[in-house]
């Protein structure tokens, strides 16, 4: 693939992630409140399960094109995740005294996110066989 092809189909892939990240976020702001930046929290859980799911249909079952792989793994996931912004929130929460809602936020993205990457991995390798007609 060329290296216009590849920023190509990257740059789709996060368009679409950033975009379902921003609005994951207004409409979690909606639902479920300030209590804590669920928008990040679902975006990370969710993205990390999207993940598990790619990783085994292209590492293992070889599912996916160069370009797919690309587009989904590194630009939608890749986008749709954001380390950053939980550490921005995370560091908001300590510099406001709320030490036990950063540490409560901080444990639920990253234990929520591994759950989610490793259900996602099982659900690619024996919950569904994409390869059977």
């Amino acid at each position: 693939m060329s290296a216009v092809g590849t920023v190509l189909a990257i740059g789709v892939g996060a368009t679409i992630g950033a975009s379902c990240r921003y609005y994951l976020g207004v409409l979690s702001l909606q639902w479920l409140g300030k209590a804590l930046p669920y928008g990040t929290l679902i975006s990370n859980v969710l993205g990390s399960l999207i993940a598990g799911i790619l990783v085994v249909m292209i590492l293992e079952k070889a599912l996916l094109n160069e370009t797919y792989r690309l587009m989904l793994l590194v630009g939608l996931t890749g986008s749709l995740t954001t380390m950053s912004t939980l550490s921005f929130e995370s560091v908001e929460m300590l510099s406001s005294g709320h030490y036990s809602q950063a540490l409560l936020n901080i444990l639920l993205n990253v234990g929520l996110s591994l759950l989610a990457a490793a259900l996602g991995v099982m659900l690619a390798k024996y919950g569904f066989d994409l390869t059977q007609s």
